[in-house]
């Protein structure tokens, strides 16, 4: 039943997904949310993994287009709008297939359902969290279009992923949805201990990719892609791994 869903989840998904412009305008830009430990500015400096392996691809290509860290709405409807941008690290979605032209993929990610542990939840089946009394996660996120084409009705979709966990430890909702990858961070950002948070139900595996507009040309995005193979092949991709997600 499970997998039932989930296929009519996608089909709904890309029938529902906005169609991007039809040529990408100025010049090139790179745009990212603020999510540590892939994405963020720190005193004005932009790093993390995602950010990091831009980097040292625009140096093996000689590229120079700016780094900026945006909110995730932002960047992604700049992108739909026709915006000549690269957007970091993306998940790779059935949606959002043809909206892009992907490079990667660059890390895969686990989603959860999460709860407080002091709430005591106890969830079998995806269908129970139906009956939650909202469900927080990030607006325009592939996880909130998953959910939303799955019919839920009970989600509750916020600015960032810090607002969304400061009004779960409120109690202002019963639960949130997140990334496992990003979950520690956003916890010590908060200040409070790594079991404060507890999984309810995986949702699902998906990797993360850089993106072009549809309309790139392929010259420019094969550039992009060889210099990531070539990361990968000398250990320069691997290293950042290790720094950043200590895989």
């Amino acid at each position: 039943m499970r997998c039932r869903t989930w296929a009519v989840a996608l089909l709904l998904a890309i029938s529902a997904a906005p169609l991007p412009a039809t040529a990408a305008q100025g010049p090139l830009r790179i745009l990212g949310a603020d999510a540590a430990p892939l994405f963020f500015q720190r005193d004005g400096v932009i790093s993390g993994f995602c950010a990091e392996v831009v980097k040292d691809i625009q140096r093996r290509i000689g590229d120079r287009a700016p780094l900026q860290v945006v909110p995730w709405v932002r960047a992604y409807r700049t992108a739909l709008a026709g915006e000549n941008v690269v957007l970091a690290c993306p998940k790779r979605t059935p949606s959002r297939e043809t909206l892009f032209k992907w490079v990667g993929p660059l890390l895969e990610t686990h989603t959860h359902l999460y709860a407080l542990r002091s709430a005591g939840l106890h969830l079998q089946a995806l269908d129970d969290a139906r009956k939650l009394d909202g469900i927080l996660l990030p607006r325009e996120f592939y996880s909130y279009e998953y959910l939303a084409a799955a019919g839920f009705t009970n989600l509750e979709p916020v600015g960032t992923a810090r607002v969304m966990l400061t009004m779960l430890l409120a109690g202002r909702r019963q639960a949130m949805v997140t990334d496992q990858e990003q979950l520690d961070t956003l916890l010590k950002q908060a200040g409070v201990a790594a079991d404060t948070v507890v999984p309810l139900l995986p949702l699902m595996s998906t990797q993360s990719y850089l993106t072009f507009p549809p309309d790139a040309p392929e010259a420019q995005v094969a550039r992009w892609r060889q210099a990531l193979d070539a990361m990968k092949r000398d250990g320069t991709f691997a290293r950042l791994q290790k720094q950043w997600l200590h895989r």
